[in-house]
């Protein structure tokens, strides 16, 4: 009975957020609103390569980020050419996949591509004005839905270059009036509010330098945007209006992949095992889940509990239904009570994920790199309700050695400062032509980046190919 009240609780406080950003017909950002679940109905449970698939699309160039979708419209970005010269936003039809438009914007900052350096990592973002889109270049453009241009600023010629060995892949996340963008490198870093009517700047927040992939979620403080950023040791809060500090917790390693998680009041930590940590037993200790409080009248947190075994890798945390989901690195899940950190269970997955898993209706879905979806029951209990490939053996088989790369979207990345490398990815780019290849990107098979999921569909996205989901009839 607890557990029915509490999934009621949060999930009324999810909607009565902003219910305009969370609709089963939108996906508005990385992991949606941030916290990856989806309202969505009909979604499919069982596909293949041959059943369930509504449609495919090759998308031009290459990229890490996810999906984003308004209504009838899905946005996607990726980047082309041997220095990233140049960055693209793609919009496809969601019923048919059909291509409406696609934006080239000239790069402000180049960087050789190469497997070890993000390619269009940061995962964009939509509201019913507008499709905004973060590039590693340092450039942020807005358009309309119909592809008309609003603005365009490029934040390394206003504040200078990103320094990153393994480029920059810190996702948007937006208030009802403000772009939050996260820049996390080697270089002068900070956290940005950019009006979404002008791109002008609303306030900036300088923060210490040091790479992270990381990116911000925005939580709800009585009807205040309450920003949440953990990166490199520590969680900080910022007040959503003026990006005033407002609090700090501190003692975390390993948390430069995976980003918090928001539900209601309770935020998850993910974090990994790194060299500055490698015993997993104190590594889990930073797997933890706080809990949003006022102290003094004053917004603060306590830390609600913290793991004994759990792991996060390259995915962020979910928080559903009553229990908290962390994915490791060799693809264990494990699942805690969100209100005790109880585990309930631990189970090995088809493969590693690096997009993270995804809540809905009474469904979890693990979408692992190499294309197979584990799809689990919700709850304490582990019952697997079906094993899905996205693609057939010939799309997804090595043609070259493997190189390891620096990953996308805030969980899907890795660097040489911070955690281990990773498995290589597919780089072939085809922009109409099937067969094109470009500069730098050895064909090494597809693997899943992220994924959306709205009314009747679910969209997973590779570097190259963008596919849509249905339920079978």
């Amino acid at each position: 009975m607890f557990k029915n009240k509490f999934a009621l609780v949060c999930l009324i406080t999810l909607v009565c957020f902003n219910s305009s950003l969370s609709a089963a017909d939108t996906w508005t950002g990385f992991r949606g609103d941030g916290s990856n679940i989806s309202p969505a109905a009909n979604l499919p449970l069982k596909w293949s390569p041959e059943n369930g698939i509504r449609w495919k699309q090759t998308v031009p160039g290459y990229g890490q980020s996810s999906p984003v979708v308004w209504k009838n419209l899905v946005f996607v970005t990726s980047i082309e050419g041997p220095q990233q010269e140049t960055c693209l936003l793609h919009t496809y039809d969601l019923t048919s996949g059909k291509l409406i438009w696609k934006k080239e914007i000239k790069a402000s900052q180049t960087k050789k591509t190469s497997s070890m350096v993000s390619r269009a990592a940061p995962t964009p973002a939509v509201d019913e004005n507008g499709i905004y889109a973060f590039f590693e270049s340092g450039d942020v453009v807005a358009y309309t839905h119909a592809g008309a241009p609003l603005w365009h600023r490029s934040l390394v010629k206003d504040y200078g270059p990103f320094v990153s060995n393994h480029g920059i892949g810190n996702s948007l996340a937006q208030t009802a009036d403000n772009l939050i963008v996260l820049t996390a490198h080697d270089g002068p870093s900070y956290l940005l509010a950019l009006n979404k009517k002008t791109g002008e700047t609303t306030w900036k927040t300088d923060r210490e330098a040091g790479v992270a992939w990381t990116s911000p979620v925005i939580a709800d403080r009585a009807g205040t945007p309450e920003i949440i950023v953990s990166s490199r040791g520590t969680v900080d809060s910022y007040q959503g209006l003026t990006g005033e500090l407002l609090w700090t917790h501190s003692g975390i390693s390993g948390n430069t992949i995976p980003s918090a998680s928001v539900l209601g009041n309770y935020v998850l930590i993910g974090a990994s095992t790194d060299r500055r940590n490698p015993d997993a037993e104190n590594a889990s200790a930073s797997n933890c889940c706080l809990k949003l409080v006022t102290k003094e009248g004053k917004p603060g947190y306590e830390v609600l509990w913290k793991a004994e075994k759990a792991i996060s890798y390259y995915c962020t945390p979910l928080a559903y239904q009553g229990c908290a989901y962390f994915v490791n690195k060799v693809g264990v899940v494990y699942c805690l009570d969100l209100e005790t950190g109880k585990q309930h269970f631990a189970q090995r997955l088809s493969g590693p994920c690096w997009s993270s898993p995804l809540g809905a209706g009474e469904q979890v879905y693990f979408f692992t790199k190499k294309g197979q979806t584990d799809v689990i029951r919700q709850g304490p209990q582990f019952e697997l309700l079906a094993t899905n490939e996205l693609f057939s053996d010939s799309e997804e088989k090595p043609t070259a050695p493997a190189e390891k790369p620096a990953e996308n979207n805030a969980e899907q990345k890795s660097a040489k400062s911070s955690t281990s490398k990773q498995d290589e990815k597919p780089a072939s780019e085809n922009a109409g032509e099937q067969s094109r290849s470009t500069a730098g990107y050895p064909q090494l098979g597809q693997t899943v980046y992220g994924s959306a999921a709205v009314d009747q569909a679910v969209l997973v996205r590779t570097g190259t190919e963008l596919y849509c989901l249905e339920k079978q009839k």
